[in-house]
C-alpha cells in the first residue's frame, strides 16, 4: 500500500540526518521507475504551516478519476502524508510518497510524478544546520520547489534563498545553464483585499516583491539573482482554510469542514501545479534526470550536507558536477548493456567469439559518444576521471558477457549433441526397418548381392534423414553422422551373420530363435539403463556399475532363449556384445551431456547473478583505470 516513506531521517541524538537508502531504492529503483522521468514536487517552508496538508490535496488530486471534483473525494481513502492540526511538529527529515505517479506529458513522453514533504525550516524549532540541509537537498532536487510561507513575503525570505543564489550565480558562469526550474512562493492566510488571491494576485506580489530595490544591498543582489537562477517563478495567494481545519484534530480533510474561498483556491491551485501542461521534467545541466538519477544525485548532496558545517556554493558546484558525471556515467552504461543484450539476449542465440567482440567495440563507442554528448559540469579532469570509469566498467562487464556467451555456446552444443543423439537412435530404426523388409527373421536365406543392396538402399534412407534433421553447432553433427555409420555398420554385420547362419536350412529354426534371443536381450538392457539414466545425471563410477549389471541380465536372458550349436551362438553373442556396448557409449555421452547441462545451468545463473549486481552498481569517482578484474 502506498505512503510516505522517510528518506532523510532526523537523528535526535545529535540533530544531524541520515539517508534512508532502502527507503529511496525502493521508490526510485522500482522496474516501472528507474527509466521514467522525473518530475519532483517538494513543499518547503516553517513548521506547522500546512505543507503536509498541502501535498495530501496534491495527492487527492492525482488520484481522482474525475479532476472536476477532485476534491470531494473522500479523504479516509487515502492515507496520505502524515500530519496533524496544532501546533506540534509533525514532520521530521525529508519524506517522499512511496508510488510515483505516472503521467503522460503533452509530448507523449511518459514521466513520473514524485512528492517530497520537508520538515519544517528556518523556525524557532530548528537548527539553522537542519533548515539548510533540508531546505537544500529540496531545492536542488526538485523540479518545483513550493515555498510554504504564511501572511506575506519577507525580506527574510530572501535571506533563506541566499546560499541558493550563489551557488546558481557559479552553475550560470560555469555552463551557462540556470541551475533551478520552478519555484512557486505560495502565500497562506492571504487577507489583504487590494490584491486578488489565486495565481494573479500572487504573480503581482511576487513580480513587486522581486522588483523592489530598497532594504540591504546583499538582497537586491538576491533578488537579481532569483530571476537569473529560476526558469520560472510564480506566486499564489490562499486564504485562512477555516478554524476547523487549523485547530481541530478531528479535521479529516474534507472539503465540507473547509471555507469556501479556500477550496476554490485549491480547486484552482492543483491544476496550476499538477496538469501535465504545467508540469516540468527535472533536468540538470540541460540533461533530464531518470529516476535512477536522481538516486545518485540525492546520494551526493547528502554526503556533502552531512557534516556539522553548511556546505559553502562551490562545494555544492563540485558536487553537482560530479553528480552530473555520475549520472552521464550511468546513462551510458545502461546504453552498453541495452545494446549488448539486443544481440546476447536470453532469447537470442550465442554470438561466435569475433562476432561477439565486434558488437563489444561497436556498443563501448556508442556509450563513449554517448558519455561525451552529454552536457555536464565542472571542468575537463573530472569529466575525464569519470570516463575512464566508464570504460572500465565497460571492459568488465565485457568479461562477464564472454563468460555467458561461452556458457550459452556451451549449452547450445550440448542441446544439439542431445537431439543427434536422439536423431542417430531414430535413423538407426529406420534402416534396420528397411533392412527387415529383405532379411528379417523371419526371412530365409538372402543372395550376398541382395542383402548388398537392401544394405546400401537403406543406409542411404536413414542417412537422408539425419542430414535433413540435424542440429549442427561447432561441428557436433559430424561426430553423431560417425556415430550412425558406425551404428548401422554394426546392424548389417548381425544382420550378415545371422543371413549366412540360415544359408542351412537345419539352422534356421534356431537362427530365428537367436534373433528373437538378441532383441530381448537389447530390451531388457535397456529398460534397466533407461529406468536409471533418465532420473537423474550420475557419476561415471556409477553408470559403469549400473552398465555391468544391465549387460549381465541381457546376457542371462540370451542365454536362456539361445538355441542350436555352441559356435552359432557364440557369433550371436559377439554381436549382441558389441550392440551393447555402443549402446552404453550412447547412454555414456547423454548422461555427459547431462552432467555438463547441469553444471553450465549453474554457472549460467550464477553469471545472471553477477551481472545484475555489476548492472547495478553506482558510479563513483576514479582518478586512474580501474582494474578489469572480474567480481
Amino acid at each position: 500500500m502506498a505512503r510516505a516513506k522517510e528518506i532523510l531521517v532526523s537523528s535526535t541524538s545529535n540533530g544531524g540526518f541520515s539517508l534512508h537508502e532502502e527507503n529511496i531504492k525502493s521508490i526510485l529503483l522500482a522496474d516501472d521507475v528507474r527509466d521514467k522521468p522525473v518530475i519532483l514536487i517538494s513543499v518547503a517552508g516553517a513548521f506547522r504551516k500546512g505543507k503536509s496538508f498541502l501535498l495530501n490535496m496534491m495527492i487527492r488530486y492525482l488520484m481522482a478519476a474525475n479532476k472536476e471534483d477532485w476534491i470531494n473525494t473522500k479523504p479516509s481513502d487515502i492515507a496520505g502524508f502524515p500530519w496533524q492540526a496544532g501546533y506540534k511538529r509533525h514532520t521530521t527529515g525529508i519524506l517522499m510518497w512511496s508510488k510515483p505517479f505516472p503521467v503522460t506529458l503533452p509530448s507523449g513522453e511518459e514521466a513520473v510524478i514524485l512528492l517530497m514533504d520537508t520538515q519544517g525550516t528556518f523556525d524557532n524549532m530548528s537548527t539553522m544546520h537542519e533548515s539548510a540541509t533540508v531546505f537544500a537537498l529540496s531545492t536542488l532536487l526538485s523540479s518545483l520547489q513550493i515555498f510554504n510561507l504564511m501572511g506575506n513575503l519577507q525580506s527574510d525570505d530572501l535571506e533563506h534563498l541566499q546560499l541558493f543564489t550563489e551557488y546558481g550565480k557559479m552553475v550560470l558562469d560555469d555552463n551557462n545553464e540556470k541551475p533551478f526550474q520552478k519555484i512557486m512562493f505560495l502565500i497562506r492566510d492571504w487577507q489583504y483585499h487590494d490584491v486578488p488571491l489565486g495565481e494573479k494576485g500572487g504573480q503581482e506580489l511576487v513580480e513587486e516583491w522581486l522588483q523592489n530595490k530598497s532594504g540591504k544591498k546583499e538582497l537586491a543582489k538576491v533578488r537579481e539573482h532569483i530571476r537569473d537562477c529560476f526558469t520560472e517563478i510564480k506566486g499564489f495567494l490562499l486564504p485562512h482554510p477555516g478554524e476547523k481545519v487549523a485547530c481541530s484534530p478531528q479535521f479529516n480533510g474534507s472539503a465540507s469542514d473547509m471555507e469556501p474561498k479556500f477550496v476554490e483556491g485549491l480547486m484552482n491551485l492543483m491544476p496550476t501545479i499538477l496538469s501535465p501542461r504545467n508540469l516540468t521534467v527535472k533536468t540538470i545541466a540541460g540533461n533530464q534526470l531518470m529516476a535512477r538519477d536522481l538516486m545518485t544525485y540525492m546520494e551526493t548532496y547528502f554526503n556533502l550536507f552531512k557534516s556539522d558545517k553548511i556546505p559553502k556554493p562551490k562545494n555544492i558546484l563540485a558536487a553537482t558536477a560530479e553528480a552530473n558525471n555520475m549520472a552521464a556515467v550511468d546513462e551510458a552504461k545502461t546504453q552498453y548493456i541495452n545494446q549488448m543484450q539486443a544481440v546476447l539476449g536470453v532469447d537470442k542465440p550465442s554470438l561466435d567469439p569475433n562476432e561477439l567482440f565486434r558488437q563489444h567495440k561497436e556498443a563501448a563507442l556508442q556509450a563513449e559518444k554517448a558519455f561525451k554528448g552529454r552536457k555536464k559540469m565542472g571542468d575537463w579532469k573530472t569529466s575525464e576521471g569519470f570516463l575512464v570509469q566508464l570504460l572500465a566498467y565497460i571492459e568488465n562487464w565485457f568479461q562477464f558477457a564472454e563468460q555467458a556467451n561461452g556458457t550459452k555456446r556451451e549449452k547450445e552444443r550440448l542441446n544439439a549433441e542431445n537431439h543427434n543423439l536422439t536423431l542417430v537412435s531414430a535413423c538407426k530404426a529406420v534402416y534396420v526397418q528397411e533392412m527387415k523388409t529383405v532379411a528379417g527373421g523371419e526371412v530365409g536365406h538372402v543372395p550376398t548381392l541382395q542383402m548388398d543392396e537392401a544394405h546400401g538402399v537403406a543406409k542411404q534412407r536413414a542417412m537422408e534423414k539425419f542430414d535433413a534433421d540435424k542440429a549442427d553447432f561447432d561441428g557436433v553433427a559430424g561426430h553423431s553422422r560417425f556415430s550412425l555409420l558406425e551404428a548401422i555398420d554394426g546392424e548389417f554385420k548381425q544382420m550378415f551373420f545371422h543371413n549366412e547362419t540360415k544359408k542351412d536350412a537345419k539352422n534356421q529354426k534356431s537362427a530365428q530363435a537367436n534373433m528373437k534371443a538378441v532383441g530381448r536381450a537389447k530390451s531388457t538392457y535397456q529398460s534397466m539403463m533407461n529406468t536409471v539414466t533418465a532420473r537423474q545425471s550420475l557419476t561415471s563410477n556409477v553408470l559403469g556399475n549400473i552398465h555391468q549389471e544391465a549387460l549381465g541380465a541381457a546376457l542371462d536372458v540370451f542365454d536362456s532363449l539361445k538355441e542350436g550349436d555352441e559356435d552359432i551362438c557364440v557369433g550371436y553373442l559377439e554381436n549382441l556384445r558389441s550392440d551393447l556396448d555402443r549402446d552404453f557409449n550412447t547412454y555414456a555421452m547423454a548422461n555427459n551431456s547431462k552432467v555438463q547441462m547441469e553444471r553450465t545451468q549453474k554457472e549460467t545463473e550464477e553469471l545472471r547473478r553477477l551481472l545484475e549486481l555489476s548492472k547495478n552498481q553506482p558510479p563513483r569517482v576514479v582518478t586512474q583505470p580501474a582494474p578489469c578484474a572480474i567480481l
